[in-house]
């Protein structure tokens, strides 16, 4: 029937035309397909429901407390403001496509959420991670690879997503410096220090070439069968480094972005050079990482102080 989702078109526009990263077309899209039904019940076709009134009402109906459609599940204010994004990227696509003769949702914005503040984690926590694999033999390629990872993830405070799409290429060992490609295909550099070169220049010495296989190319982070290591298989690398650290934490890939980015902070870097280290949009993303030393700065006060009222030391 006319006027239904091209789901292929529609991603192929996210990611060409808006430089979407895959996670975000992904989510996108199955948002999408979810709301396409919703028009479909209705007997609306896609661009007909399109309007701020009747996107107004799906968006209520996702997020109240009645039932949801089958196989829909509530969603949450973080979950609801991506959705709002993805029926206006929609709405352009449809614009692009020559099936609305202009933007219906121009102007409709998102709910708010809270966004909850990013965990903390001190020096000693960092330390023992982050070293996880820094006594592995060189016997053990695998494993000097995860160290060199371990290391440039803390150091640089890139995504997952970004580390893994890194090439040779992407690195000046010299300048210490490493090119990324962002959210929106967007380049920025990010600098690295003594402990992630040296992590680097172990890895590439001794174990990227007993890895390496005809389809390796350029890729920097190989796995065993000689291919570009996934984002999902260097989260795997996160998750053995907490086991073998003893950590009873959960850490996530973005905990170690979350900690650069701290400890930046708390060493007294400008929160402007740290916004586009990490390469955020805008500044408020970043003001949240003020607000963690700020409370970890009132715990550890009122745990040490003698006239703080906090807790007494022992």
């Amino acid at each position: 029937m006319a006027g239904r989702l091209d789901t292929d078109g529609f991603a192929d526009y996210l990611s060409r035309i808006q430089g979407k990263l895959p996670a975000t077309v992904t989510a996108y899209v199955k948002d999408c397909v979810a709301f396409d039904g919703y028009c479909r019940r209705n007997k609306w076709k896609l661009g007909a429901g399109l309007t701020r009134p009747r996107a107004g009402l799906y968006l209520v109906e996702r997020t109240g407390d009645g039932p949801q459609a089958e196989g829909s599940a509530r969603l949450g204010s973080r979950s609801a403001a991506r959705l709002v994004s993805a029926l206006k990227a929609l709405a352009s696509y449809l614009v692009f496509t020559g099936e609305l003769a202009e933007d219906t949702l121009a102007g409709f914005t998102p709910p708010k959420y809270q966004r909850p503040l990013p965990d903390y984690f001190n020096s000693d926590e960092l330390r023992q991670l982050v070293c996880a694999f820094d006594d592995a033999p060189l016997g053990k390629p695998l494993l000097v690879r995860n160290a060199a990872i371990l290391h440039m993830l803390y150091a640089t405070g890139i995504r997952v997503s970004e580390c893994a799409g890194l090439d040779i290429q992407s690195v000046d060992r010299r300048a210490r410096l490493v090119s990324v490609l962002g959210k929106g295909r967007k380049q920025r550099i990010a600098p690295f220090g003594d402990s992630a070169a040296a992590a680097l220049e172990r890895y590439l010495h001794h174990a990227r070439s007993s890895l390496t296989a005809p389809d390796s190319h350029d890729a920097l982070w190989l796995n065993h069968r000689g291919g570009r290591l996934s984002p999902r298989a260097m989260r795997d690398v996160i998750n053995q480094a907490t086991i073998r650290a003893g950590q009873l934490k959960h850490v996530s890939p973005h905990k170690l972005r979350h900690a650069c980015a701290t400890h930046l902070l708390e060493g007294g870097a400008d929160i402007r050079l740290i916004q586009e280290l990490l390469g955020h949009e805008s500044i408020d993303t970043t003001q949240a990482y003020t607000q963690v030393t700020r409370t970890h700065l009132r715990e550890a006060y009122e745990q040490t102080h003698p006239r703080s009222g906090g807790k007494k030391r022992g």
